[in-house]
Formats: C-alpha cells, structure tokens, sequence
C-alpha cells in the first residue's frame, strides 16, 4: 500500500470520527478512483488516478451557473482533492521556468510550443493548461 492510498485511509477514519460528510464523501471517491485505477487492465498510477478526479470537477464545475449550489458543492469538493494535490508553482516561478525553456531553443530555430507544453505537463500535472499555454505564448511573443 502507497502513501497516498494510506493518508486517505486515514483520514477517512477521521472523517467518519467527526462525522464530516462532505470530506468522507471526497476521500470515498478518491479511495474509489485509485482502486478502479489499479484493477483496469492497464494499471493507472495514484496520483493520475486523482489528477483524473480533479479534473472531473473542474469539468462539471463549468457546466453549472456560478453561484448556484452545486457550483459551491463542486468547489467545496475540490477544495478537499487539493489537499492530496502536490502544490502547483505559483505564476512567478512559472514564467522563470518556461523562460529557462524558451532560452534553451537557439535563437535561430523555431520553438516547439506543444514539446514544450508536454514537458511542462509531465512536470507540473497540477499547473492549469489554460494558464500555461498563455503564459507560454506571451513569453514566445516577448521573444520575437
């Protein structure tokens, strides 16, 4: 057993102890994501099995008019995914590195947005796509 797969145990146990329905339903479905993950055909890591989740909410959270209830119960939930989510570098730190990344390319070739991404993905499965790839496309402008 991992550690991650323990921490969720445990804090269910904590969960239940409390009574806190709204965190004993999260750490449920993330137990739940992670055990589907590992019994598929093609076992799926830990964390991706909980990247998967997040990214479940944050899709159902733009279907549903801001404000309404279960908007506010779908940000609640990720509030709780985000305590087992590594912390994301903040935009600063983010520009620094896609810039390392862009200085990395020669002046004189063409820079390869998508390898790019895909690195910057790899390493930073937190970071939101959106954000990156506007950042990314602001810094190649500043280059030119």
């Amino acid at each position: 057993m991992s550690s991650l797969k323990e921490k969720l145990k445990e804090d269910l146990k904590v969960a239940l102890k409390e009574q806190n329905k709204e965190v004993l339903a999260v750490v449920r479905m993330l137990i739940s994501a992670i055990q589907y993950g590992e019994t598929a055909a093609k076992p799926v890591p830990e964390f991706d099995s909980v990247l998967t989740y997040r990214k479940q909410l944050l899709d159902s959270l733009e279907m549903f008019p801001k404000g309404s209830e279960k908007q506010v119960q779908i940000e609640k939930e990720l509030q709780i995914v985000e305590r087992y989510m590594p912390k994301a570098p903040s935009e600063d730190e983010l520009i620094n590195i896609i810039k390392d990344k862009i200085n990395s390319v020669p002046k004189e070739e063409k820079i390869n947005m998508g390898l790019i991404m895909k690195d910057l993905k790899q390493n930073f499965p937190t970071c939101d796509g959106k954000m990156v790839m506007g950042l990314l496309q602001k810094e190649i402008a500043l280059r030119k």
